[in-house]
């Protein structure tokens, strides 16, 4: 399965390829780990990505779009929780932080 069907099959929205913010180290890892089913809780390899890339060295820029893209997935309670962990980072910038109160663009 290629990229763009596995994000599809999981329920990803499609900005997630088209900012670059599912690399390809990303998709092997959750590919490798797919099981036939799994799109029945894609939440959660979802949510897995967004604490993938939290573990990860993020430019502001980087993390905007990871904030934008908490706003656009389909499960509005795993977001809501993506976005607390977001939160909580040390290295928020005011500019993202207000893009974490203001809510959806």
């Amino acid at each position: 399965m290629d990229k763009p069907a596995f994000l599809s099959l999981m329920g990803y929205p499609p900005e997630w390829l088209e900012w670059s913010m599912y690399p390809d180290e990303l998709f092997e890892k959750q590919l490798n780990l797919y099981q036939e089913g799994d799109e029945r809780a894609a939440e959660h390899d979802r949510n897995g990505a967004f604490h993938w890339w939290l573990k990860q060295r993020l430019t502001v820029d980087q993390l905007k779009k990871l904030v934008l893209l908490t706003f656009k997935d389909p499960d509005p309670i795993m977001a809501a929780d993506a976005r607390r962990y977001i939160e909580s980072r040390r290295d928020l910038t005011p500019e993202v932080r207000e893009l974490l109160r203001a809510g959806p663009p």
